[in-house]
């Protein structure tokens, strides 16, 4: 698998998590304050994985109003993060046709180049005609842009890892969503899992399929947004920090690695201070906390690590039925 090049950065800016993690571990992350004008956020990212090049924006929060277009919210996207675009109006609305990247080799997943290497005499076959070469061609002018690389490659938004199924100037913002423009370059999003390729393309065994990055965008969007968390630096390195990070960034991660990892990023990075036995850490010690003592001692249930040291009661470096107990009396005392 590729090293992304933010990997460090990225580590970095993850780590500081454990000023804050109460916020992550205990309750649901909270949106900073809407600036004056605005109604809420919405998260924002431009990802160009297929190409091996990880995100070329990473999700951030985007304020918006209520009822304002995608096309008018990508516009406000780019001009506040200062990022380089191309768009434009034609006869099927707005589109984009380039946005800012300084990457210019490509690394595109061996599985998904030799879907792109066969297709144009699969088209020949099936269509009656050629069609999806794979040129390599990039115009030196630090601009990502449509049929660069691949005479059908071009950008594609996503709202909530689903394909927006009208142009972004007809379709309003949904506050706590999450967009993403991406660069696709095989089956019109097919390569990232979100088209069937309307019936112009073989279906192949693709790894980004059912894989959904919408939470883990939406976390990084809310831990990017919280200036006192970004101002604090820290030199823990959590291995944690880099598995979730790889996994986020890597086009063939499963959504269980996803998700795993995340979990435990933040479990590990969890400072909340627990009674023990208190296994859900729900801040309150009974019965349900004995009773999931005792399905991890008869090997029923399968506790995460901070609760496993939450479950030893009687600090004697196992889990049993002794622990369940103690937790059982504290809560009939």
């Amino acid at each position: 698998m590729k090293t992304f090049k933010r990997i460090i950065a990225a580590v970095v800016m993850t780590a500081m998590l454990c000023v804050c993690l109460p916020a992550f571990a205990a309750v649901s992350p909270e949106y900073p304050e809407v600036p004056e004008g605005y109604d809420g956020y919405v998260t924002f990212a431009v990802s160009a994985l297929t190409m091996g090049w990880t995100y070329i924006i990473d999700p951030v929060l985007i304020p918006v109003h209520e009822g304002e277009s995608l096309a008018e919210m990508t516009t406000r996207a780019f001009d506040m993060l200062g990022w380089s675009y191309n768009s434009g109006t034609g006869e099927y609305g707005y589109y984009l046709s380039g946005i800012g990247c300084y990457e210019k080799e490509p690394c595109v997943p061996d599985y998904l180049m030799e879907q792109i290497e066969a297709y144009p005499a699969w088209a020949e076959e099936n269509l009656g005609y050629n069609l999806g070469e794979w040129t390599g061609t990039y115009v030196d002018d630090e601009m990502l842009s449509e049929f660069e690389y691949c005479t059908l490659s071009g950008w594609m938004l996503l709202e909530d890892n689903v394909s927006i199924p009208s142009t972004a100037d007809d379709v309003t913002v949904t506050i706590g969503s999450v967009y993403t423009w991406i660069f696709t370059i095989y089956g019109w999003g097919m390569d990232y899992g979100i088209s069937d390729g309307w019936g112009c393309f073989p279906a192949f065994n693709n790894p980004m399929e059912g894989v959904d990055r919408t939470e883990a965008s939406r976390m990084i969007a809310l831990i990017d947004a919280d200036e006192e968390l970004m101002e604090l630096l820290t030199e823990n390195e959590y291995e944690e920090v880099v598995d979730f990070i790889m996994a986020f960034y890597d086009p063939e991660a499963t959504q269980e690695e996803i998700d795993s990892t995340l979990a435990a990023l933040l479990e590990v990075l969890d400072t909340n201070e627990y009674e023990s036995g208190d296994v859900n850490m729900d801040g309150v010690l009974d019965i349900s906390d004995a009773l999931s003592i005792m399905r991890a001692a008869m090997g029923i249930e399968k506790l995460s690590d901070r609760a496993m040291e939450l479950a030893d009661v009687n600090g004697d470096g196992s889990v049993n039925m002794t622990d369940a107990l103690l937790v059982l009396r504290n809560t009939l005392a």
